[in-house]
This record gives structure tokens, sequence and C-alpha cells, in this order.
């Protein structure tokens, strides 16, 4: 661990104990508490906790003033500013001969008033998580860096170049209470740019991994004022993390299968991040499949359908034409005569049914939505098979609330289908991101592999370890 991270440890360590007092300030005249304690609780919001004197009971300072306006504490040369908007809850005691007990809770603060500390400034920031919930090694990510002062064969880091910003994206195993996803700029930035430089990352790690981490987070900041550093720092406890068990990448050990095919190398996990950071379609899209791991059926198919959409969208814009003819003359001409056919028929026709057909033949050389789908994946070279082109036709039920059903040539149940179609919607969308990122390794078809080992559990077989595996670059079928 690098010195700077345990000096900030340290400092996040004495300020979740809160075994200092600190006086509360306010914007009304007068009211100034001078001992109040503020530390972490087990939700990770924190607390503010004070007594007031009956005797300085005022009219305009209830519990009701920190819903309303913001307030400051201060100890050892140390502010803390809160604003109203990031308190979640209080209490107020009532007993008239007793001094008035406060606490207020909060999930968000900061160090400074002054907003141009985080302009143009170096800043860290320290991603809290549980090791025993999400586990790096295992995340699809190849770290290919180590922060520790020998290379002992343990790696921990990447190097990342986002919008010509070069950073270090590493994990740290501080203490056994706390770790920390951990990002820090080479140079200057603004606080705007790096939350979007972090929002890509973390979603980019999350798509692989199928953890998405985001609940304690602390920011730092040190700007030069006229000839002083100046630090600043910000907590923020979002509570977003949640983990999915539904990896997109199976970091586990095949035979016969390289590690490169397991795995995102440090270049293509930041052409990933930079994908997404590039492009809101993909990093909105990337977010949708991340949830998708926690749905089910129709619910993660219908997830998974919205996805796809955007991304298709955003890589058939590629395409210099949308039309099934692309002779210009030949369209023009093909719908003349359809037109001039359809007005033979003018007169055994009402109005709205004229302009209905007179719209849908002005349409008629638009490629279907299944067609534009399936050029995505040809326009980055990836071929699809005829099971997975099905999957991708019943895109359109899903949009309509409606479920696919077997015929009679399918050999799995109603429940199998709809599983292994929501799965592979999820695979389909997924591969398209991974493809542009330059990753041509293989993914887990969820669906077949769930299929599969019901069907083993059910007939009172051992399950086969593994996961059945399909391969972005060449098409083969998959297998456990």
């Amino acid at each position: 661990m690098m010195d700077i991270d345990k000096h900030a440890h340290d400092f996040i360590e004495s300020l979740q104990k809160g075994e200092h007092f600190y006086k509360l300030g306010t914007t009304i005249p007068g009211v100034v508490i001078d001992e109040a304690t503020f530390r972490i609780t087990e939700n990770d919001n924190y607390e503010l906790s004070f007594k007031l004197q009956s005797d300085n009971k005022n009219k305009d300072f209830n519990l009701d003033y920190f819903f309303q306006r913001p307030f400051m504490l201060v100890s050892k040369g140390m502010s803390i500013l809160i604003q109203n908007f990031d308190v979640t809850n209080g209490s107020q005691s009532i007993a008239e001969d007793k001094p008035f007990d406060f606490k207020v809770e909060v999930k968000a603060f900061k160090g400074d008033t002054d907003e141009n500390l985080w302009k143009q400034s170096k800043q860290t920031a320290y991603f809290a998580f549980d090791k025993k919930r999400f586990s790096p090694s295992k995340s699809g990510i190849r770290f290919d860096l180590t922060t520790s002062s020998n290379d002992n064969g343990f790696y921990n880091a990447i190097k990342l170049l986002v919008d010509k910003v070069e950073l270090l994206f590493y994990y740290e195993d501080i203490s056994p209470q706390s770790d920390y996803f951990i990002f820090r700029p080479n140079g200057i930035i603004d606080f705007e740019k790096f939350q979007h430089i972090i929002e890509s990352t973390i979603t980019a790690y999350g798509f692989l991994s199928g953890d998405y981490i985001e609940d304690r987070v602390y920011y730092f900041a040190m700007k030069d004022v006229k000839g002083k550093g100046v630090l600043s720092y910000r907590y923020d406890n979002s509570k977003r993390s949640f983990k999915t068990n539904t990896p997109i990448i199976d970091t586990g050990h095949y035979e016969n299968i390289p590690r490169e095919n397991l795995q995102l190398d440090s270049i293509q996990f930041n052409k990933l991040v930079n994908l997404l950071y590039e492009n809101e379609e993909y990093l909105r899209s990337a977010l949708l499949l991340i949830n998708a791991g926690n749905l089910k059926g129709c619910a993660k198919a219908s997830l998974a359908t919205v996805a796809l959409e955007a991304i298709t969208n955003k890589v058939g814009a590629k395409f210099s034409t949308k039309n099934i003819i692309e002779d210009k003359q030949i369209d023009k001409g093909l719908r003349y005569q359809l037109k001039k056919t359809l007005k033979v028929f003018a007169d055994r026709l009402d109005k709205n049914q004229f302009e209905i057909l007179s719209t849908k033949l002005n349409q008629i050389n638009s490629k279907p939505n299944r067609s534009k789908l399936e050029d995505a994946f040809q326009l980055l070279g990836i071929t699809l098979d005829d099971e997975e082109k099905e999957c991708i036709s019943y895109r359109n039920l899903f949009l309509h609330g409606s479920l696919p059903r077997k015929n009679e040539e399918m050999w799995m149940t109603d429940i199998e289908l709809l599983d292994i179609v929501a799965n592979r919607l999820v695979m389909l969308s997924s591969i398209l991101l991974l493809k542009q990122a330059n990753y041509n390794g293989m993914v887990i078809d969820r669906g077949m592999t769930e299929v599969i080992k019901w069907r083993m559990i059910k007939n009172f077989q051992k399950a086969t370890g593994g996961n059945c595996l399909r391969s972005i670059a060449t098409w083969a079928p998959p297998r456990l």
C-alpha cells in the first residue's frame, strides 16, 4: 500500500470513529452548539448528536431546521458542511425538564464551502467495498500493475487513459474491515469530469463481473491557493451497490482455454471504459444489463431487449443505408408503381384506409427491425446461429408484454425457452459491447447452462461444473 493511501485511510478512520467534539454552527444568529459528536453508523450514514439545554431553546431552532437549512461542524481546524437535502432522518426528545437530545442522520457532506477547490485540482476517490461479497480477482479483468514496493506476482492495478486523463485504478486491502477501489488521476481535473470517468469505470467493471460497487465513497482534493496547498474532502453514501452473481465472463479454470479468452486485458478494459464514457447509449445499456442480472424471465428479457435496441441503433448508425434496396432509382420506381396500383382501389377505400396504406408504401423499402438488429452483429463481424436469430426475433413480444411459446420442433419447455431467450438477449447485447472493446474471447451462455444443469438435477444426476461458453470471435455450439 502506498503511503498516501495510508494517510487517507487514517483520516477516514478518525472521521468515522468521531472521538472528538465539534462546534455546530447554524444560519440562525446566536445559535451555536459547543459540543456535538459526528460519527458513522451501521448503515454507513453519519449521525450528528448533541444536547440542547432547555433555557437555550430558540423558537426557530428545532428538528425541522436540519431538513430546511444547511449547517456546519468545526473542530481543530477541520470544517464539515452539511446540506439540508442530505439529511435522511432525525429525532428530538420532548421532555421539558431535561436537555433536548438531538440526533440527525446524514448521507453526505463535504469539508469546504468553496466549489473552486474541486475545479482543476489534484483529486482521488476511495470506494469502500466488502471483500466478503465482492472479489476483484473474479472480475474478468486482468490487473497488470502492482502498488506494492516489490513485484511479488500480486497485481491489483490498471492504468487507464480516459478523455486525455491518465489515472490509476486499483484496489487495496487496507484493514480487515476496509477494502477500497481507488481512483488516482495523474495531474489536475474537474470534479464533474472525474465523476464521469469513475461512473464509466465502475459500470464497465460491474458489466463484466455482475458486481456494481457504489456505496461509501470518500473524495479528496488538493489545490494550490495563493501558494498554499489546501486540502478538502467529500463523503457520499449512495447505497447503490448490489451483487447479481451473473457475470458475463467466467473467470474459472477451463482446460484448453487460454487465459486471454476468459479475461479482458488492461488495454481492452480501457477501451471498454472509453466506450461507455464517450457514448451515453452504451453506458445506459450496460447499466440495464447489470440490473438484468437480478431479474428472471420476462422482466430480464424486457430489460435486455431495451439494451439491445439501444446498442444496435448506435452500432447501426454506422451503416450507409437502412434500406433493403440501395439503388435509389429502383426504390423510387418500385414505390411509384405500388402507389399507382393503390390509386386504382381508391374509390373502394375510405380516406383513413388509403392514408395508412400510402404511408406503409412509403416505408416499404425500410429494413424490418429484426434485420436492423442482425445487421449490427454483421457489421461488427459477429456470426449468429439460427437459434440466436430466433431469440432476437422474440424481442417484439417482450416489448408488448407477451411471451414466446415453443413449437413442436423445440426440445425445451415454455419455461426453459423463456429462460434461454432472456439470458441470450443479455448475452447478445453484451457481446456487441465487448466486441467493440476488441475482446474476442468467451462469454457465458447462461440460459443454456441453467437449463442443462436443472435437467441433470431433476434426473438425479450430478450437475457438471463450469458454464456453457460462447466464443465471440468464432461461433461454435456451446457446451459445458
